[in-house]
């Protein structure tokens, strides 16, 4: 078993180090990793804590879903609403249902179960730290004898995780090399080739990584299987591009609108034809590589999740003397739109006033009490926005 503090993305692929494994199968081929350890991942996740999990039923829709037969369970299947007082907690999952419908083989899937199982979240941001990339996780349990999902492919990179049982897989070659976020599988033009590219068993301790694009579909047999999927949805080349053409927004030539008529009249259409190469040189012309790889990069790390906020029930409340600082190693970023100012922060953008500004360059300038802060709002939303923002993570108490 793999200690949880030493349980990172190089741990994961061990005995593969990271730089064979980024140049050898990184977006190109399937990696298969036999460990011979059915306690590898027990600091991370085990059958008993989903079991536990599974057993509690305080857990809403669609922290739990079922599948069969490729398809999900409309959540009134195993989900009810349970009154108490004059309020009602609506589509927390039943346990019986829950634990009826596995049993005739549905899969139990746990969405984003990152979010709720911090050990799984302390991985991911890890990853995501240093990939840069986005990271999400899901668990599937599926009973004994029981088909998984339908072939099908992600538009994430995939590494799967077995937990516990013996799960079967056959994977297929990418009908579509790399497909982006967008292009996701559809089984209507998908046609299964005879022979996998691969087939094998999946026990505990091993793991799976397959490039995105890579068709698959499970089964199980004797035993059932508890598995974690780690995805990583990569940004590309078109998401860095895109940069490019969101800052076309400061030139007013971009924001002239097409020529009436422009879907439908040849001569309109025939305007597109002709301006649009000249607009694509212009924005090749003004073209600030560095300027703009900074602005999209800023904004990936500012959207990277961070460590659950700990509740403490001794703080008193933030007064108008109170001495603050933005939180140490915080990135965030703060963009100014004709609208107002966007903050990005731990993955969340938030929309303000523009008034609030000179404020917000001010907390970043070094310790501060809300008295000291500009004048530009009054007070009182001076502490309003500082204790809104002390929540989030952004400002810490200084010692």
């Amino acid at each position: 078993m793999v200690n949880r503090d030493e349980l990172d993305f190089s741990a994961l692929i061990r005995p593969m180090g990271t730089a064979d494994f980024f140049a050898e199968h990184w977006e190109r081929k399937p990696l298969l990793l036999r460990r011979d350890d059915s306690s590898y991942y027990d600091s991370l996740l085990t059958l008993a804590d989903v079991e536990q999990y599974l057993s509690r039923g305080d857990a809403r829709y669609p922290a739990i879903r079922l599948a069969k037969g490729g398809a999900f369970y409309a959540p009134e299947a195993y989900t009810h609403d349970v009154k108490y007082g004059d309020e009602v907690f609506r589509a927390l999952t039943d346990p019986e249902k829950v634990f009826t419908e596995y049993s005739s083989g549905a899969t139990v899937t746990l969405p984003a179960l990152h979010l709720a199982w911090e050990p799984l979240g302390g991985l991911c941001r890890q990853i995501e730290g240093d990939l840069d990339h986005s990271v999400h996780t899901n668990a599937y349990l599926t009973p004994a004898n029981a088909p998984g999902f339908t072939p099908h492919y992600d538009t994430h990179e995939v590494f799967v995780l077995q937990i516990a049982g013996v799960k079967h897989w056959r994977v297929y070659p990418p009908p579509m090399d790399l497909p982006h976020r967008s292009q996701t599988f559809s089984a209507e033009w998908y046609v299964l080739p005879a022979a996998p590219l691969m087939e094998f068993d999946l026990a505990a301790g091993d793991l799976l990584y397959l490039p995105r694009g890579h068709v698959h579909t499970t089964s199980t047999a004797k035993y059932s299987s508890l598995h974690v999927t780690i995805g990583i949805t990569v940004y590309t080349w078109i998401e860095l591009l895109s940069e490019l053409i969101q800052g076309g927004l400061d030139w007013p030539e971009f924001r002239h609108a097409l020529p009436p008529g422009f879907a439908h009249r040849p001569e309109a259409r025939q305007e597109l034809v002709q301006r649009l190469p000249k607009l694509m040189a212009h924005l090749s012309t003004a073209l600030n590589a560095e300027a703009v790889s900074d602005r999209f990069t800023t904004k990936v790390r500012s959207a990277q999740p961070r460590p659950p906020l700990e509740f403490r029930a001794d703080t008193s409340v933030i007064g108008p003397d109170s001495r603050l600082q933005v939180a140490n190693g915080l990135q965030y970023q703060l963009m100014r739109e004709r609208e107002g100012l966007v903050l990005q922060l731990g993955g969340r953008c938030l929309r303000l006033q523009t008034a609030v500004a000179p404020v917000l360059e001010a907390m970043s300038q070094g310790p501060f009490t809300p008295t000291s802060l500009p004048p530009d709002i009054s007070l009182d939303a001076r502490l309003a926005l500082v204790r809104y923002l002390y929540g989030l993570g952004l400002l810490q108490r200084q010692p």
